[in-house]
């Protein structure tokens, strides 16, 4: 007789005997679709709630789809064996495989940070190699092809030459070829890091410095956006909100019950505003701590804190519940370190240690700041002996230089996370710690650590049974607890948490490791009727199990992945002999006169001398307070003279004026003449004093300021050119207070001259908000008040907006014509009319200081042919 039972199981539906829910994310086209594609395929549907926020029955369920961590049951799934986790792109590739693939590669759990890398090593790595780095990036989530497919992320070889790199720019694929050392430095750090330096066929890395320049800014981490502070002060513009003619309203609050903790310490404007926020969004405000859903306060003390926090509501501080206001999406409170209470008497341990920090700008040196403070450390400017730690994104400048010589402790800023995160110091002579991977600046991976929940429970709200589940949880989380002293650290956060649950089946033991890791590392549990959940919890310990072991066993090799653990050992010794011996002998001939504070440091901040250098130069080191802190705009004098640049703003700080690269700060701009450049039009805002760089000519040749009145920047060209009069804009200037885009929402497409970033800082100089066009109707525009202004005389200034005009700022090329037309409908579904513009209204509004528009400037089909 035939045996069918292959037949018949490959005629079972994909998804047959499992239970679905879909969590919304702003997606409706996407939803539809996987829910269409579970029902076809013979899997159940539990519709979820969005006004309750929570899953009904976790226990029916066996897979959730969200495209993130943050949805409130999250950490209840983290917790059992199933539902599973999954992204949505899930669904189409079990469909494609006609089984069910494996969750793991497609969790969207932050510890799994490797989840959207799929890996093809290349034919020229040895086999070692190959089985370690595959075996590495499984235990963090990604996956491996054994052939060029495309849906390879990353292609990882020693060179071009390698047949594989020839078959991808043959197939022309997209993916991404990186050196093996990629990975390597990806797991010493536990982040997935930009890949730039590493790619083929021309990486940084393999480069000599001397032939390289300085390393590059570090682009904008998403990671902290709105979350630089834990005690904001001005209520955010939502990114949505609806017409004017209905109450503003964050439908993120309905049905939840919110409580404001005293120690925020609202003024009675502000809390009477959040107030009828969360009410208008279908929420309702509450004292009772019982009947509350999610509790805000600033400190993680309190009677009401412990009670929240042990019956699992949401706890998060002010800046958690304005992010909520921004973007109406829940997010977790813990997901970011300073959205969370934080400790009111810091970290134990940091009250004695002074901080400063190198190498990182913008909302990045923000964050990091208040990030120090929150521990309970002192942060300085300043770098001075007396600093416990230097945390810096690279290995350069003079911070780094000075703390070497005076033996400080130099460290990434993972250590401060970490140590927050965990509510205890983390030594800084881990390795994790002290590494700095070459041409990378680490503040682009800044703000991915996230709170520990097992730490806060056990250092702020123990449950009654502490005794017993401090040891537990502590273990559970991959540490040993010893009389609650000294912890065992595993490698990852993955790592750590199913080594606990490994470590917590008392008749389990580890299997063997395969001796080749394409051996069923990527078959998924049985699904079907017989097999039950405790089948399905198994096999996931199982499943687990291999890749960490492999894990564990392949970061204790001394050679990481890059040498297979067989790296000469003596060799490698005297290297790192000879590399401290050079920097020894570096840091010996190192003058006291190089470390002193006569000018600014490469990051416009000053390196402290020691005491007895200071003492001897008491009388030079002397410097008058700062007059001008000055915006400088084409200055020939320093074209291509970064030598003569630095001596330059040396001898002008002796004089009392400091040159600063942020406009927001300045109170004088400098040009040659009037220019439409970024620092320029952005400095105008903050109605700076305004001179002709012969200002800077003459005090550079006399040593001495001159008067500002004798050297006016004059350029009455320019001025009728683009018709408006700078003296005039100055005093708008001063008037507008830099509020003149206050309350408005500008589109604006990455095509425009000048870039997106560009005109995003305009606008946000003069105080406005500037989102990024892509033709996704989904961003609700705000309509604006036109009630008089903060200050009568800036009332004038505004005449010409009526509230209800929608600006996008976009570019005259066909390739833009199909956003116009989805941003003309999107302003027309909020009863507002539509300008599509050219980047000359922002300028000349930002220049002149006034709202103004001409038919110039106007984009539109019509214009876009006769042109």
């Amino acid at each position: 007789m035939e045996d069918t039972t292959m037949l018949e199981d490959e005629n079972r539906p994909v998804f047959e005997d499992l239970v679905f829910v879909v969590i919304p994310n702003g997606n409706a086209q996407q939803e539809e679709q996987i829910k269409e594609d579970i029902l076809k395929n013979g899997g159940r549907i539990q519709e979820f709630d969005p006004d309750k926020g929570r899953i009904e029955d976790l226990a029916e369920l066996t897979h959730i789809i969200s495209s993130t961590s943050d949805f409130p049951d999250f950490e209840a799934t983290r917790d059992q064996f199933t539902p599973h986790v999954v992204k949505p792109n899930w669904i189409p590739q079990s469909i494609h495989r006609n089984k069910p693939a494996n969750p793991r590669s497609f969790n969207p759990d932050p510890a799994l940070f490797m989840s959207s890398v799929t890996i093809c090593v290349g034919s020229d790595l040895p086999d070692g190699d190959r089985d370690n780095m595959i075996g590495l990036v499984i235990a963090v989530g990604g996956q491996d092809s054994p052939v060029l497919l495309k849906s390879v992320t990353h292609l990882i070889a020693l060179n071009m030459d390698d047949p594989r790199c020839q078959l991808a720019d043959n197939k022309n694929l997209k993916c991404k070829k990186v050196l093996p050392h990629w990975i390597d430095d990806c797991f010493r750090l536990g982040r997935m890091l930009p890949t730039g330096p590493y790619t083929l066929p021309d990486p940084d890395i393999l480069k000599n410095s001397a032939d390289l320049g300085p390393i590059a800014n570090h682009a904008p981490s998403q990671h902290i956006r709105d979350a630089t502070t834990p005690a904001p002060t001005d209520i955010p513009t939502p990114v949505s909100s609806p017409s004017a003619k209905r109450a503003r309203s964050i439908p993120a609050f309905s049905g939840k019950r919110i409580m404001l903790s005293d120690d925020l310490q609202l003024e009675s404007r502000m809390r009477t505003t959040i107030e009828e926020l969360i009410s208008n969004g279908g929420g309702q405000m509450t004292s009772d701590i019982d009947e509350a859903d999610s509790y805000v306060c600033q400190y993680r003390n309190g009677t009401d804190y412990i009670k929240a926090s042990q019956a699992k509501k949401d706890v998060g501080n002010l800046s958690w519940l304005f992010h909520l206001i921004t973007y109406n999406t829940w997010t977790s409170p813990m997901r970011r370190l300073l959205h969370y209470p934080i400790p009111k008497d810091g970290i134990p341990g940091f009250e004695d240690q002074t901080i400063s920090l190198s190498n990182y700008a913008g909302d990045a040196r923000v964050y990091l700041e208040n990030l120090i403070k929150a521990t309970g450390a002192k942060f300085t400017k300043t770098f001075r002996q007396e600093n416990t730690q230097l945390i810096t994104a690279h290995e350069g400048g003079q911070k780094c230089e000075a703390a070497k010589e005076w033996n400080i402790d130099v460290i990434n800023h993972l250590w401060l996370e970490d140590s927050y995160a965990r509510c205890e110091m983390m030594a800084v002579t881990d390795p994790k710690y002290t590494y700095f991977p070459r041409r990378t600046n680490l503040g682009e991976i800044l703000g991915q650590t996230q709170i520990d929940r097992q730490a806060v429970e056990m250092h702020y709200y123990p449950s009654p049974d502490t005794a017993v589940s401090r040891i537990k949880k502590v273990t559970k989380r991959g540490r040993r607890a010893t009389d609650g002293e000294g912890t065992e650290q595993v490698a990852t956060p993955l790592a750590a948490r199913t080594k606990g649950r490994i470590q917590s089946e008392s008749n389990f033991t580890t299997p063997a490791i395969g001796r080749h890791s394409s051996e069923k590392e990527n078959e998924t549990p049985g699904t079907s009727g017989s097999r039950g959940a405790k089948s399905r919890a198994m096999s996931k310990i199982a499943e687990s199990a291999t890749d960490i072991a492999l894990f564990q066993k392949e970061m204790k090799r001394a050679g990481g992945v890059l040498h297979g653990g067989r790296r000469d050992k003596t060799a490698g010794d005297a290297a790192e002999k000879a590399k401290k011996g050079s920097r020894e002998s570096t840091g010996s001939k190192r003058s006291f006169d190089e470390m002193s504070i006569d000018g600014p440091s490469t990051e416009d901040e000053p390196v402290e001398a020691p005491k007895k250098a200071k003492k001897a130069r008491k009388e030079k080191d002397k410097k008058p307070p700062i007059q001008y802190r000055m915006v400088v705009s084409k200055y020939d004098r320093w074209a291509h003279q970064g030598k003569k640049e630095s001596d330059d703003k040396t001898k002008l700080r002796e004089l009392g004026i400091a040159i600063t690269e942020k406009p927001s700060t300045a109170n004088m701009l400098c040009a040659p003449v009037i220019v439409r450049t970024k620092k320029f039009v952005t400095a105008l805002a903050v109605a700076p004093t305004v001179v002709h760089t012969s200002f800077l000519d003459y005090a550079l040749e006399h040593h001495e300021l001159p008067p500002v009145e004798d050297h006016p920047l004059l350029n009455p060209e320019f001025e009728a050119l683009h018709g408006f009069s700078m003296d005039e804009s100055l005093v708008r200037a001063h008037e507008n207070k830099g509020r003149l885009l206050k309350n408005w929402t500008i589109f604006c497409t990455t095509a425009v001259s000048g870039g997106f970033d560009t005109m995003k800082e305009i606008v946000e100089a003069n105080g406005g908000v500037c989102l990024k066009w892509e033709g996704r109707k989904s961003v609700r525009p705000t309509h604006r008040t036109v009630d008089a202004p903060e200050t009568q005389d800036m009332s004038q200034n505004l005449t010409e907006d009526d509230g209800n005009t929608l600006y996008l700022i976009s570019e005259g090329k066909k390739s833009e014509v199909p956003m116009w037309k989805k941003f003309r409908e999107l302003a027309a579904e909020h009863s507002m009319t539509p300008r599509i513009v050219k980047t000359e209204w922002l300028l000349f509004v930002a220049m002149a200081q006034y709202i103004h528009y001409k038919e110039e400037w106007a984009l539109n089909e019509e214009n876009l042919k006769s042109a």
